[in-house]
């Protein structure tokens, strides 16, 4: 369980950075030029307990299916996970685009920067979530 809390807040605290580094300042600009499909900054700002929650799911998530069937491989498991799921996201993105109307760069940046988030996120708790043996070693 204290493995499970650590990898956890770990792979949240890096998501959490990750996000705010990509969508509020290298992106900013891209999200500009489409001011009709976003929310205000104040609306957003009142909403932000919502990408708090929305993140910490995934995180759970992420934890828990490598918990249950990746634990005991390491960093290399949880990069094999990340790719995995980050797989299924793309697929998710692409049929976002087919009906609301994303700019295509936009959807190429979430899946080249979503593979090199759910790779990091995956080292980061194969690390920590790495079996006893290898640990103490």
């Amino acid at each position: 369980m204290k493995r499970f809390i650590i990898a956890f807040i770990a792979a949240y605290i890096f998501m959490f950075l990750w996000g705010w580094l990509l969508n509020g300042v290298l992106l900013k600009d891209v999200y500009a030029e489409t001011p009709n499909l976003w929310r205000s900054q104040s609306e957003m700002m009142s909403l932000f307990h919502w990408i708090i929650i929305g993140q910490a799911l995934v995180i759970f998530a992420f934890v828990m299916i490598y918990a249950c069937g990746f634990a005991g491989g390491g960093a290399a498991a949880g990069i094999r996970l990340g790719i995995l799921l980050e797989i299924a996201a793309i697929g998710m993105r692409l049929a976002i685009y087919a009906v609301q109307p994303f700019p295509g760069k936009l959807i190429v940046y979430g899946s080249v920067s979503g593979l090199i988030e759910m790779v990091i996120v995956g080292a980061i708790v194969g690390a920590i979530y790495k079996p006893a043996s290898a640990r103490t070693s």
